[in-house]
């Protein structure tokens, strides 16, 4: 998967590797791509059976044409033996989980290379969040996305993962992704949160005011909460395609300044309309 690819993801499925009844269903829950996941949602015991099913599991969601990620477990007993595994699969790409250190996301990136397949890092502690910018910049060919991990993130600050106690830590990390061109997805809040799918909405929201390009579900009743929250409604794709059409006017008319339903429209304004419309593929 590239860039512009990723960019486009609103939401992005975690499925455990072994559940079949999951995996049977993947590909119906309305989410743009799966994560098969080799790391929290398997027990330590189950790790390698896990990595056994791997291709098979990748293969069968891929083959109904939904793009498939493979969550790999970053411990050095473990980590080769699971890109191994994703790499004899059809994958979109692989998510390296607890990324710190510029050196390793490097080594992996150059695993991946030949496979063509896509590098997602998920900054999850305090040290990741400090170096975001450093992270977002390794690899440019390889990292196609930025994740920001508030569980993790929070249980290493000893605190709640509120709106408020995440809020610099996801802008942050939402702002160096998007400063070196790379997807970036997470809520401000807690990921956890499919109970309460208002909350969910509001961080979400929140999450895409800050700049974040789409986000993780772990439960499937968050992924049309994520969808539309980093999507476009019909009135914004209308809206947006009106203030192209005005620029454009005035464009061909030679006018400088343009005038929209009690708006300048200046070259900000403009492309943030043709980035809109082009998300939603018009």
């Amino acid at each position: 998967m590239n860039l512009e690819q990723a960019h486009a993801l609103r939401s992005q499925l975690f499925m455990p590797a072994l559940s079949e009844r999951f995996v049977d269903k993947a590909h119906q829950r309305g989410a743009d791509a799966i994560i098969v996941d080799l790391e929290d949602a398997i027990a330590p015991e189950a790790k390698a059976e896990a990595r056994r099913a791997l291709p098979g599991v990748v293969r069968r969601i891929a083959a109904h044409g939904v793009p498939v990620f493979v969550r790999v477990n970053n411990d050095p007993a473990l980590l080769n033996d699971d890109l191994e595994a994703a790499l004899a699969t059809p994958l979109a790409g692989v998510f390296l989980p607890k990324a710190e250190d510029p050196a390793q996301v490097r080594a992996v990136a150059a695993r991946l290379r030949p496979a063509g397949a896509g590098l997602v890092l998920l900054l999850e502690t305090p040290p990741a969040v400090l170096r975001a910018a450093e992270l977002a910049a390794c690899c440019p060919d390889e990292v196609i996305g930025v994740v920001f991990g508030s569980e993790d993130y929070a249980n290493a600050l000893g605190v709640v993962p509120t709106m408020e106690s995440m809020q610099y830590a996801a802008h942050a990390v939402a702002l160096a992704a998007r400063a070196h061109g790379r997807a970036a997805w997470g809520v401000v809040g807690s990921l956890a949160e499919f109970g309460d799918l208002a909350l969910l909405g509001r961080m979400a929201r929140a999450a895409r005011h800050a700049g974040f390009t789409g986000a993780l579900a772990i439960h499937p009743t968050q992924v049309p909460v994520f969808n539309e929250a980093f999507g476009a409604n019909e009135q914004e794709l209308q809206d947006a395609a009106a203030i192209v059409a005005a620029f454009e006017r005035a464009l061909a008319e030679g006018r400088g300044a343009v005038q929209h339903q009690g708006r300048m429209l200046d070259k900000p304004i403009v492309e943030r309309a043709r980035r809109l419309m082009a998300r939603a593929g018009r």
